[in-house]
C-alpha cells in the first residue's frame, strides 16, 4: 500500500500546472505556450517560453520536472512562489519546510500530500477537508488501503493516471492499464509492463515519456545496477542510487543516499533485509510506517510488544485495516486462534478490505482443521471478488480442502465396515 514518493509528488506538479494554465495561460501568450510544452514535456522549449515571459513560476515547474531542485528554488523564490518552495521540499522529502511553505499560502491538498508521503493519512484527510482536492484525499485513502473510496475520488476528479495508480497497487494490473491509455500516461503504462515482466514494452514506454526514473527503475529491476545508478543521477533520484548500492552490497553508500534523500522507509527496508529490526523499526517510526514497524517487533519474535504495539497504533487510528491483518496473525501464531478470528471478521467488515479479510480468515480455518467452514469462506471470497488476486492461492486451497475431505470421509466409511 505504500504510495510511491514520485507518484505523489507527479500528480501534485500536473495539478498545479493544470491550475497554472487555467489561469494564467490566457493572460501571456509566451505563458500559454511555455505551459502546453511543459504538459508536452518539451521543456527546452518550455523553459525559452517562460524566460520570453519572465515567468518564474513556470520556470520552476519545468526545473522541477527535470528535477533540477536548486535552479527550480531559485526560480521561485525570484517571485516568492511559495506553493512552488513547498513543492521543491516535498519532493526531496524535506518534509517541515514543505508544510512551512504549503501553510503559509493556506495550501492544504498541498499540506496533506505532505503527511501521506510520512503516512499520516488520518491527518491529511482533516487537512483537507479545508480545501477540496479529490486527488489529493483519494492519495491518502490509498494509503490507508482504501481503494474503493480512492477510485471514487480519482472518478470524480476525472484523474485516470490517479485511477491507474490505485489499480496497479490494487493489484488490478488490467483496469490500470486501461486507466493509464486513457490519459496517456507512458510511465504508468511502463510501470504496469514492468510489473509484467515486459521490459521491452516498459523501456519503449519510459523512453517515450523521456522518464529516465522509470528507466532507472526498469535497469534496477533487470539487476544492471551501473546503469540504473547512470538513470538515477540524471534524474537526481538520490533514493534510487541508494537502492542500486543496496542492491550491489554496497550498504554505506546506500545508507549515504538514503539519508541524503531523507528517506527513511528505504532505509529502513535496508536495515530490515539485513536483520538489523531494532535500527529498521526506528527509521519506520520516524516516517510513520507503523506496519513495517510492527513486523520488525514481529520478526524479534516478541508477540507481546507486537501486540501491544499493533493495538495501540489502532488506536490511534492510521493503517488500522493491515495493523488487524498483522494482529490477527501474531495471535494466531500464539494459538490464540479465537482472538485472530476476532481480527479478521473486523476486517471483513471494512468494505475496502474485505477481500484480505476473507483470505485470512479462510486460512485460519484450514489450518484449524475447519475444513467445512474454510470451504465457505474461500467460495464466498471467489463469488464476491471473481477478479481476486488470490485467486490461484484460493483455488489450490479448495482443492486441497475437497481432497482432505474426502480423504476423511473414506476414511470413515471404511472405519464403519
Amino acid at each position: 500500500m505504500k504510495i510511491r514518493p514520485g507518484f505523489l509528488f507527479r500528480f501534485m506538479v500536473l495539478s498545479v500546472i493544470a491550475l497554472a494554465v487555467l489561469v494564467m495561460g490566457f493572460e501571456n501568450g509566451y505563458s500559454a505556450f511555455g505551459y502546453n510544452y511543459l504538459k508536452q514535456r518539451e521543456y527546452d522549449k518550455a523553459i525559452q517560453s517562460f524566460v520570453m515571459a519572465n515567468n518564474y513560476s513556470g520556470l520552476g515547474l519545468t526545473y522541477l520536472k527535470r528535477k533540477m531542485y536548486q535552479d527550480a528554488e531559485e526560480a521561485f523564490r525570484l517571485v516568492n512562489d511559495k506553493k512552488g518552495l513547498g513543492l521543491v521540499y516535498l519532493q526531496k522529502h524535506e518534509h517541515n519546510r514543505a508544510l512551512e511553505y504549503f501553510k503559509s499560502v493556506e495550501d492544504y491538498a498541498g499540506v496533506g500530500l505532505v503527511l501521506c508521503s510520512q503516512h499520516k493519512y488520518k491527518e491529511a484527510l482533516e487537512e483537507m477537508k479545508k480545501q477540496s482536492d479529490f486527488t489529493a484525499a483519494a492519495h491518502a485513502y490509498m494509503g490507508m488501503g482504501q481503494y474503493r473510496k480512492a477510485i471514487q475520488l480519482f472518478e470524480s476528479a476525472n484523474d485516470y493516471s490517479g485511477l491507474g495508480l490505485a489499480y496497479l497497487s490494487k493489484g488490478d494490473r488490467e483496469k490500470a492499464r486501461e486507466c493509464f491509455e486513457r490519459n496517456l500516461d507512458y510511465s504508468g503504462l511502463g510501470l504496469v509492463a514492468l510489473r509484467n515482466g515486459n521490459f521491452k514494452q516498459a523501456r519503449e514506454y519510459f523512453q517515450k515519456e523521456n522518464d529516465v526514473q522509470g528507466l532507472g527503475l526498469l535497469a534496477l529491476n533487470r539487476g544492471h545496477y551501473t546503469l540504473a545508478i547512470k538513470y538515477f543521477l540524471e534524474a537526481n533520484d538520490k533514493s534510487g542510487i541508494g537502492k542500486a548500492y543496496f542492491k550491489m552490497g554496497n550498504y554505506a553508500l546506500a545508507k549515504q543516499y538514503f539519508m541524503e534523500a531523507n528517506d527513511y522507509d528505504a532505509l529502513g527496508d535496508m536495515y530490515f533485509s539485513l536483520r538489523g529490526f531494532d535500527k529498521a523499526f526506528v527509521c519506520f517510526e520516524k516516517v510513520g510506517n507503523k506496519v513495517k514497524a510492527l513486523q520488525c517487533l514481529r520478526e524479534k519474535k516478541d508477540p507481546a510488544a507486537a501486540s501491544a504495539y499493533a493495538e495501540q497504533a489502532i488506536q490511534a487510528g492510521e493503517m488500522v485495516p493491515e495493523l488487524r491483518l498483522q494482529l490477527g496473525e501474531i495471535y494466531r501464531s500464539e494459538k490464540k486462534f479465537d482472538l485472530a478470528e476476532t481480527q479478521f471478521r473486523v476486517v471483513m467488515q471494512m468494505e475496502e478490505m474485505e477481500e484480505d479479510g476473507l483470505l485470512y480468515l479462510g486460512r485460519l480455518q484450514f489450518d484449524t482443521g475447519k475444513y467445512s467452514e474454510a470451504l465457505t469462506t474461500f467460495q464466498s471470497l471467489l463469488s464476491k471478488y471473481p477478479d481476486t488476486r488470490y485467486a490461484v492461492d484460493v483455488q489450490i486451497s479448495l482443492k486441497t480442502i475437497k481432497t482432505l475431505a474426502g480423504l476423511i470421509e473414506k476414511n470413515k466409511n471404511q472405519s464403519e465396515l
